[in-house]
């Protein structure tokens, strides 16, 4: 703990990339204006509120009076969400920040393409994307390619994959067969499972192989029996007491599970069924960086992707001093947002297609991003361990993107 306060403090001593500073604004330069579209009432408001919080947290910090926020309630029930995105047009906002959810970002896409207006959600869904509507959230996607090439580099090369059957679990199928072909690796087996009525004992077996190998194991016992020979009869003793012979046709086994729920069923049937984590290397997504997973021991030395933790600590103990509350999960992205778009109006620059699209990318508060061409967002993404219950670092995210 010392050492992360240390770095804490480092951290909030720099001048962010992204906006985090503390200077005098040069009143010369020019104001923004920045559309928050956020569910500020009904069953999502807390969302909407922490996200709202965050943003003013963030251009507290930056000290900015050159940035404007115009808020607008898109759960509101005296308007609806197109009517919200068209006062902001009339604003003339500079950019959009927002909304959240994929249904009321298809309603207003097509809206931005017309208007030439850059808007950034707060989503991560890669299927809402283009080149005026952006995704900010770390993508399943990036999640993936991260996950696999960590163990493509440690010589892993055949894999065994579960995942929902689902539109997120056929889209992580093809972009794994997809990494897997160009990189010389194999896919195994795929398990698909039912997300509302998982039978993961089902799912368990078709992974293991299981019957298969424990009636290969039955087999064996019936010939070294027969056999009766002292050699035999020596192997025979040495089998009696397992499940299966044979051994797994993978190496490691990505389980790409969306609930916390799930990934404790599905890690405390496996072992069951021969899948042993001492054997096979368990693959995983942030989902996995939840002290409960930690404390999951099928898990011991799993290894997974997330973003870069430190940077976000400061964030959220930020964040709890001010508001004396917890931020939501996805509320580190309006702080990210605002304080880049500050950084750009401290440096005289607008908020433009051209401007955001930078290949070199910024620094947030879960570490190194840059948007796409096509509206995607790319994250360097830090890999971790679980070890003795605990989430370790076990390869830092890079520093520059390729």
């Amino acid at each position: 703990m010392p050492n992360q306060n240390n770095r804490i403090n480092q951290i909030q001593k720099q001048d962010n990339e992204i906006g985090v500073i503390k200077a005098k604004i040069n009143s010369s330069l020019p104001s923004i204006k920045v559309g928050l579209l956020l569910p500020l009432s009904g069953e999502n408001s807390t969302v909407g509120k922490s996200l709202l919080r965050a943003a003013q947290l963030s251009l507290a910090k930056t000290q900015n009076k050159d940035i404007k926020l115009i808020i607008k309630d898109t759960q509101s029930i005296n308007k609806n969400i197109i009517r919200s995105y068209y006062e902001l047009i009339n604003e003339n906002v500079d950019i959009i920040l927002g909304p959240v959810f994929t249904d009321n970002i298809k309603l207003i896409s097509p809206l931005s393409i017309d208007e030439e207006k850059i808007m950034i959600t707060f989503s991560n869904n890669t299927e809402i994307k283009n080149k005026n509507t952006f995704i900010s959230g770390t993508t399943p996607e990036n999640e993936i390619v991260e996950i696999f090439r960590y163990a493509l580099s440690k010589g892993k090369r055949k894999f065994a994959i579960i995942l929902p059957n689902n539109n997120y679990g056929k889209r992580s199928k093809k972009l794994i067969e997809n990494l897997l072909k160009i990189n010389n690796g194999e896919v195994s087996k795929i398990v698909f499972y039912e997300p509302a009525d998982p039978d993961f004992y089902q799912v368990s077996k078709i992974i293991a192989n299981y019957d298969s190998r424990k009636i290969k194991l039955s087999d064996k016992l019936d010939e070294l029996k027969e056999n009766g020979s002292p050699a035999a009869l020596k192997e025979y003793d040495s089998l009696k007491n397992k499940d299966t012979l044979g051994e797994l046709d993978f190496e490691s086994l990505y389980i790409g599970v969306e609930s916390i729920k799930h990934l404790s069923m599905i890690t405390s049937v496996l072992p069951y069924y021969d899948v042993d984590p001492k054997e096979v290397l368990y693959l995983g997504n942030s989902l996995w960086s939840n002290n409960i997973a930690a404390k999951e021991p099928a898990l011991e030395k799993g290894v997974f992707p997330d973003t870069e933790h430190i940077n976000y600590e400061f964030f959220r103990s930020s964040y709890f001093n001010t508001f004396n509350n917890k931020p939501h999960k996805i509320a580190s992205l309006a702080y990210d947002l605002v304080g880049l778009i500050s950084a750009m109006q401290l440096n005289n620059q607008k908020p433009s297609f051209d401007n955001l699209v930078n290949k070199t990318g910024f620094i947030g508060s879960k570490g190194l991003f840059r948007f796409k061409a096509d509206g995607n967002i790319e994250r360097s993404l830090t890999i971790y361990q679980i070890r003795n219950e605990k989430i370790n670092v076990i390869q830092k995210a890079d520093l520059n993107f390729n």
